[in-house]
């Protein structure tokens, strides 16, 4: 019986018709691998590191979005630049150019979407610091 002041048990069981079906055949436990101590799992080779930056000065009120660190002597070569700024231009769909500063490339992308040129630019293989959001 139910005690004072409380609601008494349930009377029916939703799971009760469930008794004649046989249970899921149980999947083999998977293997883990344990790597050896002291060892780090290999990290992948990075393309090189870039550094954005969101430049509104001197560009008519309107904010771009620099990519800095494309040498072409230590890491692209020149075509190599010309195409990733093809690629990130169209994937992104905006429009820019590559300027050449200094014994630099930059990449000048149009628009305040450094969050999107950073992801972008880790899915290449790229290392990316600066402004990300």
């Amino acid at each position: 019986m139910a005690e004072a002041g409380r609601a008494p048990g349930l009377q029916h069981n939703p799971f009760g018709a469930l008794g004649g079906v046989s249970a899921p055949p149980t999947v083999p436990p998977v293997e883990h691998r344990v790597a050896p101590a002291g060892s780090e799992p290999p990290r992948a080779k990075t393309r090189g590191r870039l550094v954005l930056r969101r430049v509104k000065k001197g560009r008519g009120g309107k904010t771009v979005v620099v990519v800095a660190g494309l040498r072409a002597d230590a890491h692209l070569a020149e075509s190599e630049i010309a195409k990733l700024a093809q690629h990130v231009k169209q994937q992104l769909g905006c429009g820019g150019t590559v300027e050449r500063v200094e014994g630099d490339s930059e990449l000048v992308l149009q628009g305040d979407q450094p969050a999107r040129v950073a992801e972008l630019l880790r899915q290449l293989g790229f290392r990316v610091a600066g402004v990300t959001s």
